[in-house]
Formats: structure tokens, C-alpha cells, sequence
């Protein structure tokens, strides 16, 4: 894995300087490992860096086209349409992006782990919750790695020329060695911090995600174990859903942990991929029929079931999370009204990087876009919240066979959000453990829409196979007589899904090539 001396070397130059906002930093002219970790700010600085890996991941929206939600109609820049459609092959470059991403991070926190201690007079108090806040971001890359790739390098210290052909280790040792790094981070760090570090990893990031690696791994009592101590501390479900997204509430009580980014500073593209083009985007990220379909009507119950579902006014009478989520026709957007229903409209279904399916993304859309190709959004990137925590620890308690009224007061916690409400789930509506794994794949998919869980749990739950084959389809074309599918659901794409092989995704080829102790993935 020869990336890692290239990323340790732009770890050490892309070290940033201080400033009141722990993230708005300007990097260093010149830094060199011989002259560098002598002040405490300097270790300050090179955990800074690792956040900033962090928050090079804001391509994880493309992980949702790999899913049944979502389609991209350009796999540019995040390697990623649907995985398993017949074009993503390893041997195109596919899949590269993630990998290298995340190792980067890797490294950059290991640069940290292995060199920190060398400061001299430095306060040990500090000290220790730099290595804690390092082991954090590191096993958040590994979560991700072995989530797509299964068994990777475990990679813990800067690695010498000599080591460069490491063997990938077994994704239970992995988690082991995951969930150990956690535990003993979340000894260490605060609940909270001040305003001028807002943002850096806390104990409750810590045992979050060590609740959602045991959740993973089916280790189905550790993870209530974990979720109850995050319940414990002082998150809560924010009455306002779409703020999460918008760059308008960073400091959340629902957010656990963000990738941060500071207009003009430190920017993402976010606004591109998802806006529609009379938001200055390019539609590239769009929601599909299927996602649609999964929210509820209001009285609680499916489309199939309710009698509120009105075919000829699909949006009407339903969850509202949908259209917090989902542009459908006729819904504004920071002022501007997004239709694809007329024909003389630039985001109308089909036009040149408009949506394929007739529908965009409202959620993860900046509240403020300036015009085309803007690459200077601002809206963080949520990791992790506090929803997802109760999503855990109820789906632990499931499928621990603790069915009981803590399990539904967790759901209900998050369908009942101010400005949400839905009916909550009672034991007369869902009382057995396989009528609750339901309810519970259904609130996660319509909860966390966007948000890489899909990617994730359709894996997980190996209901990829079931899910991914076949017609991904749009919306209905009662609006265009000049297209060939008027008077039908428009076809997005055919897709294929390879249980023998789709469940992982391939180890990226130009690594085989460096490294002859990797082995590929099978059937790839």
C-alpha cells in the first residue's frame, strides 16, 4: 500500500495553524518530521489534520446510488453509480476513491499516534485526548473499510518501506481492534467543549460508533450496552429535521459527530451534486421511486395499506419527513420553485443535468446556493446522530429478543420529532420481533435517507439481492406527451445484482498491482 508515504508526507504539510475556529486554518509554509512536534500546538495542529481528512469524505452522498434510493447519472467524482450494474469492474478504477480516502485518514491519525508523545512539556491531560481523538476518526475509516471491502490491511502505525506489502486481516479482528481503540477513547474524552472546539470527537462519538460496529456485527447485547450509555448523555432529537442538513443548525443536540466545512475556507461541493440546476446544480445525486414509496401516509400506515394514499396525488396525506427529503413537483427551495413538470423549466425531467427520475434531493441542500457549479457550500456533513442511537438500541434489543416497551419508546422518539409526528408504533401494530424488524428497516431507510445508512444496512441484512435487480423506476409521466413513457412510471435504469459478489466491493486494482500480498475480492 505505497499510498501511505505519499499521504503521511502530505499529512505533515497540510498541518494547520491556530485560529479561534479549531478547523478554519491556513497551512504552514514549510513542516518537516525532524523540526516538527515540539509544542503542544503542533499536536494540536496534526489532529486538526485528521479532521480535515475527515471531512474530504463528503463524496459518502454517492454512496446512496449504490443503494435502491438513489441513481447517479455520472459515477465522476466518487467512483460510484451502481455498484453492480455490469460496468463497475475493478479493473475500470472503481471503488479507488474510498479506499485511498480512508486510508489517507488512517494515516494521518497514525502520523498522530506515533509521534505526539515526543512533544515535550506538554500537558498529559491534553495529550491523552489528542491520541483519543485520533483513534476515533481512525476507527470511523476502518468501519467504513470493512463495510465495503470486507477484510483490509489493519494499518496502526506509520508503516516503514519494509511493510509495504501488508496482507489484509480478517474483519473480526478488525472489529476487535475497533471497538477496543473506542472503549478506551471514550474513557478519555469530554462529554463536551467549549465553543472554540465545537465540533471535535467526545465521548459520546466514541460509544456511538462502537454502537454501531457491535450493531454490524451482530454483537446484539454490546451494542444496547453502548446506545444506553450514549442515551444517558445530553443528546435529544432536534425539532427541526431539515436544519440538520442545511447548514443552518451545526451545533445540534441531535448531532454526535460531523465532517465540518467554513465557506471560503473549507468548502464542499454539496450544493452541485444535489441541487437541481435552478439551484446552480447539477441533479446528480436523485432520489428514485422506490425511496418514495417506503415513507408512510400520515395515519401511519404503507401506501399498499392506507386509505389516505391517493394515486393521483401521491404527495399528499403523507410522512413529512418525504418532502423535507424530496423535491417533488412544485415545491420551493430557497425561493425558487422546482417543477419538472414544466416544459420551459431548466430542472424539468430529463433536461441536460436535470433529474433522470423527477425527483431531487431538498434534503443536504445548502440554504443558501450561489448559481452554477458552486463548490463553496458550507453545511456539514452529519455522521452521526442521535436518532441513529435509538434506531440501535431498539434494533439490538429486537433482535436480542428484549422486546419490550423501551424498544418502542425508542422508535417513537424519533417518528414523533417536532414538525414529524407520526403516529407512534404501538405492540398492537407491531408486536413480534420479525412485525418490529419491519417498522425498523423502514424508519431507518426514510429517517436516514442520504445519510450512507442504506449502503450499510442492505449489506448488513443481505437484502441487497432482493432489493437491487431490476427496473429502477421514476416518477409518473402524466405531464410530457413528447416522451415515449407518458402515461407511465419513467425507467431510470436496469440493474443487476450479484449475490456472489455485490455483497463487497472490489479491492482496487492499482493496490493488487503494488501489492502482491492483497488478494482480490472473489468473483471480481
Amino acid at each position: 500500500m505505497k499510498i501511505n508515504i505519499l499521504t503521511i508526507l502530505t499529512a505533515l504539510l497540510l498541518t494547520f495553524s491556530c485560529s479561534e475556529d479549531f478547523l478554519d486554518r491556513q497551512p504552514l509554509d514549510e513542516v518537516s518530521s525532524g523540526n516538527y512536534w515540539a509544542t503542544s500546538s503542533d499536536a494540536v495542529n496534526a489532529v486538526n489534520n485528521c479532521y480535515r481528512y475527515l471531512g474530504d469524505s463528503w463524496y459518502r452522498i454517492f454512496l446512496s446510488a449504490a443503494t435502491d434510493d438513489s441513481y447517479s447519472w455520472s459515477n465522476w467524482p466518487a467512483d460510484v453509480q451502481f455498484a453492480g450494474n455490469g460496468s463497475a469492474t475493478s479493473s475500470l478504477g472503481y471503488f479507488s476513491h474510498f479506499w485511498s480516502q480512508h486510508y489517507n485518514t488512517i494515516a494521518a491519525a497514525n502520523n498522530v499516534l506515533d509521534n505526539i508523545d515526543q512533544v515535550p512539556s506538554m500537558d498529559e491531560g491534553l495529550r491523552n485526548r489528542l491520541k483519543a481523538e485520533a483513534r476515533v476518526i481512525r476507527a470511523y475509516a476502518y468501519q467504513q473499510l470493512i463495510g465495503m471491502y470486507g477484510d483490509v490491511p489493519l494499518i496502526t502505525s506509520i508503516q516503514t518501506t519494509d511493510e509495504f506489502n501488508v496482507s489484509r486481516t480478517l474483519k473480526a479482528e478488525v472489529v476487535d481492534f475497533i471497538v477496543q481503540d473506542l472503549e478506551e477513547a471514550a474513557d478519555i474524552l469530554p462529554d463536551s467543549y467549549g465553543s472554540s472546539d465545537q465540533g471535535r470527537v467526545t465521548k459520546g462519538a466514541a460509544l456511538a460508533l462502537e454502537a454501531r460496529v457491535l450493531l454490524y456485527d451482530e454483537r446484539w447485547s454490546e451494542a444496547i450496552d453502548a446506545a444506553s450509555e450514549v442515551m444517558e448523555l445530553n443528546y435529544s432529537i432536534d425539532g427541526d429535521y431539515l436544519s440538520l442538513f442545511d447548514g443552518t443548525n451545526k451545533n445540534s443536540p441531535e448531532i454526535i459527530l460531523a465532517a465540518q466545512y467554513i465557506k471560503n475556507t473549507y468548502p464542499t461541493a454539496s450544493a452541485t451534486w444535489l441541487g437541481a440546476p435552478s439551484l446552480g446544480g447539477w441533479g446528480q445525486v436523485i432520489p428514485l421511486k422506490s425511496l418514495v414509496d417506503t415513507y408512510e401516509c400520515s395515519d401511519g400506515l404503507t401506501i399498499e395499506e392506507s386509505p389516505m394514499y391517493d394515486s393521483e396525488n401521491p404527495f399528499e396525506n403523507r410522512d413529512p419527513r418525504l418532502e423535507l427529503t424530496v423535491i417533488v413537483p412544485g415545491t420551493e427551495v430557497n425561493g425558487i420553485t422546482i417543477d419538472i413538470t414544466n416544459p420551459n423549466s431548466i430542472d424539468r425531467l430529463g433536461q441536460n443535468n436535470a433529474s433522470y427520475s423527477g425527483y431531487y434531493y431538498k434534503k443536504g441542500v445548502p440554504a443558501d446556493i450561489e448559481g452554477s457549479w458552486d463548490s463553496n457550500s458550507y453545511n456539514d456533513e452529519v455522521l452521526i446522530r442521535y436518532a441513529e442511537i435509538l434506531l440501535i438500541y431498539a434494533e439490538a434489543k429486537v433482535q436480542a429478543g428484549e422486546i419490550d416497551q423501551s424498544v418502542y419508546d425508542a422508535i417513537n422518539e424519533v417518528r414523533g420529532r417536532a414538525g414529524v409526528e407520526m403516529p407512534a408504533i404501538t405492540s398492537a401494530d407491531a408486536g413480534s420481533q420479525e412485525a418490529l424488524m419491519e417498522v425498523i428497516r423502514r424508519e431507518r431507510r426514510v429517517e436516514f435517507a442520504l445519510e450512507e445508512h442504506r449502503f450499510f444496512d442492505i449489506r448488513r441484512w443481505e437484502i441487497a439481492e432482493d432489493v437491487m435487480p431490476g427496473t429502477a423506476w421514476g416518477i409518473y409521466n402524466n405531464f410530457d406527451e413528447s416522451r415515449g413513457d407518458f402515461g407511465e412510471f419513467v425507467r431510470v435504469e436496469e440493474r443487476q445484482f450479484n449475490p456472489d459478489r455485490d455483497y463487497l466491493w472490489a479491492i482496487p486494482v492499482n493496490e493488487l498491482s503494488i501489492n502482491p500480498n492483497l488478494e482480490q475480492n472473489p468473483n471480481w
